[in-house]
């Protein structure tokens, strides 16, 4: 359950996601949870989403956001909320300097979520 605290403390809360109606105190809820999780944080929309903006694909880069946007929504994942918010802003306006830096936020509090996952 420490695991749990610390995920909230990174903006995470699982009774915000599509877990919400299972009971989060069973192990095998929590390990479900917990692999998914980790598989977003690995998903390559992530890595497809930096290449579109670093190439300037505004349409492939509103496409990964709003996918990346939808899995956070799902999982609980609201720290990444207000980064996706102005990257999806940065994509609508053609500012690939705010759009970078809205994904540095992304990818600060990705590592730190890995990080507590272990």
């Amino acid at each position: 359950m420490k695991i749990i605290a610390n995920l909230r403390r990174l903006g995470i809360d699982i009774s915000n996601s599509k877990f919400k109606d299972k009971d989060i105190e069973n192990e095998v809820v929590m390990t479900v949870y917990i692999k998914d999780v980790r598989e977003y944080m690995a998903c390559y929309d992530f890595i497809r989403l930096e290449q579109t903006l670093n190439n300037t694909q505004w349409s492939a880069a509103f496409t990964s956001i709003t996918r990346l946007e939808q899995n956070a929504k799902e999982l609980g994942i609201n720290s990444f909320l207000k980064p996706f918010e102005g990257i999806r802003a940065a994509v609508i306006q053609k500012n690939i300097r705010s759009a970078l830096q809205n994904l540095a936020v992304v990818n600060n509090k990705k590592s730190q979520i890995l990080k507590c996952l272990g």
